[in-house]
């Protein structure tokens, strides 16, 4: 072999060597949970819904939050909670009508009424992302209740946002994004689309029909999701 032949074929190995780490590289890019410390905040107390027929009455009915209708869905008026030094750390805050985000990809919600987990497609921004959400109380999987509408689900939307800007408004179809359930407790969500680089934060809302108490089904739980 000449040397311009070795050259030629000296190169060519060079670039599918590149292509080779660009293809890795553009898979490791996808986001998704992100690791902290474990949520505990329940700790020494049953996960579970005390009185599940408990639904007293619909957000919007008379003496009824308006939660689903209107209201900071996107944690506008958030009380920020204390960072480093006492600095507030955007991301850290929220609603006081919610409890903590949560790190990681499984906890109880705000009132340890259900156990989360969830998964996804891979994460990267301005792609379709279908989550798989598990759910259970006291053991069980959730179920759809009386007091909901035929073809309902226990888990009733999911609201992205991001929490050091809350003011930017996530897609529409985010806001409304698909809920099947693909086995008991078990919920395909999406397509959703994350349309920025960022950290967010991922809000699933359980039995909105029914008025937010201690003892009713309606609940809620927040993770962050990094978005590269």
């Amino acid at each position: 072999m000449n040397r311009r032949a070795a050259s030629l074929v000296l190169s060519a190995l060079f670039a599918l060597s590149g292509a080779s780490c660009s293809s890795s590289d553009d898979v490791s890019a996808a986001g998704g949970a992100v690791t902290g410390a474990e949520d505990n905040h329940c700790s020494g107390q049953p996960i579970g819904v005390s009185d599940p027929a408990a639904c007293l009455a619909a957000p919007g009915a008379a003496g009824a939050p308006d939660e689903a209708a209107g209201g900071a869905p996107n944690d506008q008026g958030a009380a920020p909670a204390g960072g480093s030094a006492g600095a507030p750390d955007c991301n850290l805050a929220h609603d006081a009508d919610y409890g903590d985000t949560l790190f990681n990809d499984s906890g109880a919600d705000d009132d340890c009424k259900y156990r989360v987990s969830w998964s996804s497609t891979p994460i990267r921004k301005n792609q379709n992302v279908t989550f798989t959400v598990k759910t259970t109380s006291n053991g069980a999987p959730l179920e759809r209740i009386a007091a909901q509408e035929a073809g309902a689900t226990a888990l009733s939307r999911v609201e992205p946002y991001i929490p050091c800007d809350p003011t930017h408004v996530p897609p529409i179809a985010d806001l409304t994004a698909a809920i099947k359930e693909t086995s008991p407790g078990v919920f395909s969500v999406g397509p959703l689309v994350f349309d920025r680089s960022a950290r967010w934060v991922v809000r699933f809302h359980f039995y909105e029909e029914c008025v937010d108490s201690e003892t009713s089904p309606h609940g809620h739980v927040a993770f962050f999701v990094d978005v590269p």
